[in-house]
């Protein structure tokens, strides 16, 4: 007998296909869904309409319908990825300061490096490693590679961050999220 897995697909407005938890699959159903895209080119998400208590309506995402998030805390994708995945387990609450931390590197034209919290000095001809925590930039320590500079902030991230904390992807393809 072949077991099912713990996780389906179910169609948005357009049969645009979204990834869940099986469990949730009966709740989700009693809603009309549809997929938003973000103004400013940002990641599309999936939302519904939902009557409060003085009879209007709001839109709500996907995300805060399954977790319920406390107030000033909002849902976002663990993982940056093209397909629409809603299963608990790719879903992270946390506030907007902890989502900047989840972050990656922004994209500058000055950047000497393609990771966060690495850059290269050019008079010790090394790559720094530091990390910004509680509003203090912290030295990790100058590397001879880029490479072992992004691993110590990976390292250090995890240490001041936890399970949120944004790790370089060293040694792993390298996700463009611009677009």
């Amino acid at each position: 007998m072949k077991k099912s897995k713990p996780w389906c697909n179910f169609e948005a407005k357009g049969g645009i296909k979204v990834k869940i938890d099986r469990e949730d699959l009966e709740r989700i159903e009693q809603h009309s869904w549809r997929v938003q895209s973000s103004v400013k080119g940002g990641k599309p998400r999936v939302v519904t309409s939902v009557k409060n208590k003085t009879g209007s309506y709001r839109t709500m995402t996907l995300g805060q319908f399954l977790l319920k998030p406390k107030k000033g805390d909002q849902v976002f994708p663990r993982r940056y990825q093209s397909s629409l995945d809603y299963r608990k387990s790719n879903l992270i609450v946390c506030n907007m300061k902890e989502r900047q931390i989840m972050l990656p590197k922004r994209k500058s034209k000055n950047a000497t490096s393609i990771y966060k919290g690495v850059s290269f000095i050019k008079s010790k001809n090394t790559w720094r490693a530091r990390i910004e925590y509680k509003g203090k930039q912290i030295y990790i320590g100058d590397f001879d590679t880029e490479n072992k500079a992004a691993l110590a902030y990976n390292r250090t991230a995890k240490m001041y961050y936890g399970d949120i904390a944004y790790t370089n992807p060293v040694n792993r393809k390298i996700i463009d999220r611009s677009k």
